[in-house]
């Protein structure tokens, strides 16, 4: 009997705050974090599988540092070192034209280069990027 009512008087409590709060996700959240503690107080659910169900919001927010994994490679790599020792030979076979072009002819053939390897339009980051530099160091 007691228990019964303890029963209800969660579920009411619960719906109440539900009712109040303005973030239900975290609710929710808080909600099945509170149902999993009781199974495991209880006996009724194993804690590692309490654990890997209370992991869950944690890996979704790795997959989000996931996407700053090309930038802490940048400074923890020798990228760039590698890019700035570029010769004015590499620059000039980067964009098909002759050590002694114009500015005109570099700025058209970065141009060209560019448009045909840029990463919108199915080209890479770093081809993209080495066309840049072949400019700079062509035009500097």
């Amino acid at each position: 009997m007691i228990y019964a009512v303890l029963i209800i008087l969660v579920v009411f409590s619960m719906l109440y705050l539900y009712k109040r709060t303005t973030n239900k996700k975290k609710f929710l959240f808080i909600l099945i974090f509170l149902l999993i503690l009781f199974l495991i107080a209880t006996g009724r659910a194993h804690w590692i599988t309490a654990l890997i169900v209370g992991l869950i919001p944690i890996i979704k927010k790795l997959f989000i540092l996931f996407r700053y994994a090309p930038l802490i490679k940048k400074f923890t790599s020798a990228y760039n070192k590698r890019s700035s020792s570029m010769s004015k030979k590499e620059a000039a076979e980067i964009l098909d034209i002759n050590i002694d072009a114009t500015r005109e002819e570099i700025i058209f053939a970065h141009k060209k280069a560019i448009q045909k390897n840029h990463p919108d339009k199915g080209g890479t980051s770093e081809m993209a990027a080495k066309i840049n530099k072949a400019r700079d160091k062509l035009l500097g």
